[in-house]
């Protein structure tokens, strides 16, 4: 709607990266420092201002700068509630749970999906109105947090070490390197990330403003399609290895992107699309259910997670201007289904690392 180039959406997308991997690594000391649900109301407010900038400048910078600061606010909110959850857990003697960590996904992509329809109802209005209704929504998240926390007399947890310096910081760095579990986070995030940024960014392009299917409808189903895809999680962990929902899952994901390429059917392509979605939905809950072992036990929660979203922020990063260098090559939006396709495949080199540290 503001004349920018389809192309240049990747590159705007980009600054959002770059502002997570500028906030992550004091993201995750603040919060081990002084309290974790304090950052996360610091978060609502950063958020909440870039889309202030959004609603008030129309341009490649200011877009670019708004994404730059909503960045910083994920960052800020990165990893920090589920250390808080972790806390939770070993304060009332509750083990890791893959069940728990689904219904945790589950819960998250019905309220978003309730926000989304709610959002996508203001756009056709007019395109502004669903900013508004985010950016009023993060204002009283502070006080809907405060509110909270004191109805169920929560603490606001942090890390015991109050004074730690540079150096003890680099060890604590140098510790996470040694984890086997941190570089299975690792790799879980970052071909997971990669793989997702291509639908993510552009799934309204693609299947409303090419294929002409309504967004509210679209993006319904495939938020439907993702709560589905938890529930599944949810029911196949009872009785199948995490290890072996993985494989299948990210086996059938590179399936479902290498054939998407390949169709012109519009009610095939948007099949397709729901099924990537649902798989979506499954490796999330893998991915919360692992990074909820891989902390349990470890002092500084916040600081282990922001780490290893630092590092796949930069990654994603570079993905991002590959994306954008492959497209200009190709002329074909239709190349990345396959990009896509490679990126998910770093998740199996995870495998040989996971199988180790069972044994």
């Amino acid at each position: 709607n503001n004349h920018i180039p389809t192309a240049s959406i990747s590159s705007i997308k980009s600054f959002q990266s770059i502002g997570i991997m500028l906030g992550l690594l004091p993201a995750g000391y603040l919060s081990d420092r002084i309290g974790r649900l304090k950052i996360l109301n610091l978060s609502a407010i950063v958020i909440s201002f870039s889309f202030l900038l959004l609603i008030l400048f129309r341009n490649f910078i200011s877009f670019s700068f708004a994404e730059l600061l909503y960045g910083i606010g994920l960052a800020l909110n990165s990893g920090i509630l589920l250390s808080y959850v972790t806390d939770l857990q070993e304060q009332n003697k509750v083990v890791p749970d893959s069940k728990l960590m689904g219904r945790q996904v589950i819960i998250l992509n019905l309220t978003t999906l309730i926000g989304g329809n709610i959002g996508t109802y203001l756009f056709n209005i007019n395109n502004t109105l669903p900013i508004w209704f985010a950016l009023v929504g993060l204002a009283i998240y502070p006080v809907f947090v405060v509110c909270l926390v004191k109805s169920f007399s929560f603490t606001d947890n942090k890390a015991d070490e109050e004074n730690m310096t540079l150096v003890d910081n680099i060890k604590i760095f140098k510790k996470f390197l040694q984890k086997r579990k941190f570089w299975i986070l690792l790799l879980l995030n970052v071909g997971y990330d990669c793989g997702t940024q291509f639908i993510l960014i552009y799934w309204s392009i693609i299947y409303v403003d090419k294929l002409h299917f309504n967004l509210s409808l679209v993006y319904t189903l495939f938020m439907g399609a993702l709560i589905l895809g938890s529930v599944a999680f949810n029911k196949l962990i009872d009785g199948i290895n995490n290890l072996v929902l993985v494989v299948v899952s990210t086996g059938c994901m590179i399936t479902l992107l290498i054939l998407s390429s390949y169709l012109t059917d519009r009610y095939l392509l948007l099949l397709f699309f729901l099924l990537i979605e649902l798989i979506m939905g499954m490796m999330s809950g893998q991915i919360s259910s692992m990074s909820n072992i891989a902390i349990y036990g470890e002092t500084n929660k916040s600081l282990m997670l922001s780490f290893v979203s630092f590092l796949t922020e930069i990654l994603v990063s570079v993905s991002l201007f590959f994306n954008d260098s492959v497209m200009k090559l190709f002329n074909d939006l239709k190349i990345m289904y396959i990009v896509s396709a490679i990126y998910f495949g770093i998740i199996l080199l995870s495998i040989p690392l996971w199988k180790k540290t069972k044994q």
